[in-house]
């Protein structure tokens, strides 16, 4: 069962009970780090590109690593030094290379390999697919006697920069990256099988923000920032955006789900997760994500300033 809204509030609470909310609870850390959740409605031959990409890097990767393994034994057994020596100075060495390799591996080609394609060998390349992750730690708490729209557009930068394609473990630069993240597969594993149950729906998946507090759990519906953006230069860029790529009537239809007014700026209502739904349902069958249209223009605003 779908979750329903509480309140006009973009900030909303699951009851305890729920099977969301279980689902949320049995996948959360001792120190109740939360989630964030997105639906990725990228092209699938964008996905498929990311996928080669990842696939491609991740076998350099082991190629290397089992390269340097084999290189760093044949020479300390071919190594002239005494035998104390070798013990001493190959063990230091070796301890530290093994424990480089194994950060790597944890954090690169293991997701990649018991995960990602775990999850391509199950479930192929769909439309729509579900993405969650861990909210990362450097993330600032917003100040709560901020107002809410300007707490949920701050959330959203947040956000979208945490689940930025471009930072995913097929990026060889974001690997050294403090804002480098992976997947969550167990949980996403796990949602498609109660998905499939009909426990909740993949719409409960839209891009937010999960927290729980003594066992309530609450989120922000980021995916309703098209309501509260106040950033006139990033609403002009979106424009111009669809307008230079020919998406006019991807336009409208923004335009439409907005109300906007004569004058060009957007009337802020509450818009139904539904008319959501079909709005980037129709973004994505013109090959595009709507977030990541979002993203892009976000980015390049803040470049900008």
């Amino acid at each position: 069962m779908s979750t329903k809204a509480m309140s006009n509030s973009r900030f909303k609470q699951l009851p305890r009970q729920s099977h969301l909310a279980q689902f949320l609870s049995r996948h959360d850390d001792a120190l109740r780090s939360g989630f964030i959740t997105r639906l990725d409605r990228s092209p699938i031959h964008a996905k498929r590109l990311t996928f080669a990409k990842a696939l491609t890097l991740n076998v350099f990767v082991l190629c290397f690593l089992s390269g340097l393994a084999a290189t760093t034994i044949i020479r300390d057994l071919l190594s002239p030094f005494s035998l104390s020596y070798k013990l001493s100075f190959c063990l230091t060495q070796n301890m530290i290379i093994i424990a480089a390799i194994l950060v790597l591996l944890r954090s690169t080609s293991m997701p990649f390999f018991l995960g990602e394609c775990r999850f391509r060998i199950c479930y192929g390349f769909r439309a729509s697919e579900i993405v969650i992750r861990k909210p990362p730690t450097t993330a600032v708490s917003l100040n709560k006697c901020l107002p809410e729209d300007q707490r949920l557009e701050g959330y959203w930068r947040m956000a979208t920069r945490a689940v930025n394609p471009k930072l995913l473990y097929s990026s060889t630069s974001a690997v050294f990256s403090s804002e480098y993240w992976t997947m969550e597969y167990s949980a996403v594993f796990d949602a498609m099988k109660r998905i499939t149950e009909g426990h909740f729906e993949e719409e409960d998946m839209e891009f937010a923000i999960w927290k729980q507090d003594n066992g309530l759990w609450s989120s922000c519906e980021l995916w309703r920032m098209h309501e509260i953006m106040t950033d006139q230069q990033e609403v002009s860029m979106f424009k111009t955006f669809l307008t230079q790529a020919g998406k006019q009537e991807l336009l409208l239809i923004w335009q439409d789900m907005l109300s906007t007014s004569p004058s060009g700026k957007h009337v802020k209502c509450s818009s139904s997760p539904k008319a959501y739904q079909v709005m980037v349902d129709k973004f994505a069958r013109e090959g595009l994500d709507y977030e990541d249209v979002w993203i892009q223009v976000s980015a390049k605003s803040q470049a900008i300033l």
